[in-house]
């Protein structure tokens, strides 16, 4: 009889100490994931500099580029008005009800209404863009929230399973 008291210490003792050695497996994995993760984001973190150089200097071209567009075309818009002022003047004066003078005025008009166009929808995008850097902002933090709160939950869980297999009733 001696001899099966000492088998079933023996399994228990086996089953207690692969438990033990499963437990430092698991744990050691999950350590190892962590600081995966940490070494990933700090390697992250260190980049946003020259990340958010990169986002400002590409904003800083696209305005920079639209401000050159809208003054070429409207300094071309300029010459072409004087140029037209000046050949169809008198021919205009002769043989059409519209001066030149007025159909001159009113290209300039349409060609600074288009430039207005042209600046409130550079003003728009960059509006959007910030909307959006602000709407991303707020889904991080709502997102890390909510895993926090679901890592939580999970956690309990599991620890009322632990709680409910191993005081079980003999």
């Amino acid at each position: 009889m001696s001899t099966g008291f000492n088998e079933e210490d023996n399994i228990k003792n086996n089953n207690t100490n692969d438990n033990n050695t499963t437990k430092r497996v698991i744990n050691k994995t999950f350590d190892d994931a962590k600081k995966n993760v940490r070494n990933a984001v700090d390697e992250t973190h260190r980049g946003l500099p020259r990340y958010m150089q990169i986002v400002t200097d590409n904003q800083e071209q696209a305005v920079l580029a639209a401000r050159d567009s809208v003054e070429d075309y409207l300094e071309s818009q300029r010459k072409i008005s004087n140029s037209f002022q000046t050949a169809w003047s008198s021919f205009f004066d002769n043989y059409f009800w519209m001066s030149p003078k007025r159909i001159t005025e009113t290209y300039a008009r349409l060609v600074s209404g288009l430039s207005d166009i042209t600046i409130a929808s550079i003003r728009m995008g960059n509006n959007l863009m910030f909307t959006n850097t602000e709407t991303t902002k707020m889904f991080m933090q709502y997102t890390r929230e909510n895993t926090s709160e679901m890592s939580r939950v999970s956690v309990n869980a599991a620890k009322m399973l632990e709680d409910t297999t191993t005081n079980r009733p003999q």
